[in-house]
């Protein structure tokens, strides 16, 4: 089945990503919150890695590094497929998951817990945005984008198994 390809989980995920992506830049447009900086992601990372350490980084202090918004989004984007294979487990091996779009978007709800525990507090935002400006429109925000991120997946994964 072509749904178990490597291609096909990859093109699932660029573009159930994708989606996300615009998703945050349309809901910007109309007023909405800062779509994510991936920049900020990218020098997080490249923290962890020389740091050895995965919290209390001062970000908004630390020089940036060249190459850290072309790493944050690579990041971003090697995240999604860990979503995506995870959402394909749920559904092949244990059929927790069917990919339709009520399972994707219980799937993109329960997805959000990881950026409200642990994102978040990774790059100094505390539990669910709580050391921000606007910590509960920061929560729905995300918990909105993991959704639609959620039903992309379940969605993309039914029509690709189709083909």
């Amino acid at each position: 089945m072509l749904v178990n390809s490597a291609i096909s989980i990859a093109v699932v995920t660029v573009l159930s990503v994708g989606i996300l992506d615009i998703w945050q830049c349309v809901t910007h447009r109309m007023g909405g919150l800062l779509p994510t900086n991936w920049a900020i992601v990218g020098r997080w990372l490249i923290a962890v890695i020389n740091h050895h350490k995965i919290l209390n980084h001062p970000l908004q202090n630390m020089l940036a590094h060249p190459n850290e918004l072309m790493i944050g989004w690579v990041f971003h984007y090697f995240i999604g497929f860990f979503y995506v294979v995870l959402y394909l487990l749920l559904w092949k091996t244990f059929g927790i998951l069917t990919p339709t779009w009520r399972d994707g978007l219980i799937f993109g709800m329960l997805s959000v817990v990881v950026p409200w525990f642990f994102f978040m507090p990774a790059m100094g935002a505390g539990l669910m945005g709580r050391k921000t400006p606007r910590p509960l429109a920061l929560s729905i925000s995300a918990l909105v984008v993991h959704s639609v991120f959620g039903v992309s997946i379940a969605l993309l994964l039914g029509w690709i198994s189709k083909s």
